[in-house]
């Protein structure tokens, strides 16, 4: 029997071994993504393992959910990012120092005006 051709559409692919390495041709428009995932720490290779990890676990989580049947790509149409706190400026001198006091803060409520008495809205 002949070895499936890879390139055969209704052939699936066979992920790699543990321990065995893969390769793919870099060009611009991956060079210039593993640059910004990198700019945030890391290693080309450690861009490239969490950025497989969230998109199988995309794949995962559509299937297990009936998003879409298993086996097949889903769709990504929005993602949602977790807020994270700012570090604040370092100190230049020692005027940008925390006060000992701490705030007052004052709730100061408002009453909007009555409105004149009439129709406000059309007919």
């Amino acid at each position: 029997m002949a070895t499936p051709n890879p390139t055969d559409r209704h052939t699936r692919p066979t992920s790699p071994a543990p321990g065995s390495r893969t390769s793919v041709r870099v060009d611009a428009t991956l060079s210039d993504d593993l640059a910004v995932i990198m700019s945030a720490g890391g290693t080309a290779s450690d861009a490239i393992r969490a950025a497989v990890a969230v998109w199988a676990d995309m794949h995962r989580t559509a299937w297990a959910h009936g998003v879409c049947p298993d086996g097949t790509r889903p769709r990504l149409l929005a993602y949602q990012l977790e807020q994270q706190q700012t570090p604040a400026p370092g100190r230049t001198s020692a005027y940008d120092a925390a006060s000992d006091e701490a705030p007052q803060v004052r709730r100061v409520s408002r009453r909007l005006p009555t409105p004149p008495p009439g129709r406000h809205l059309p007919a």
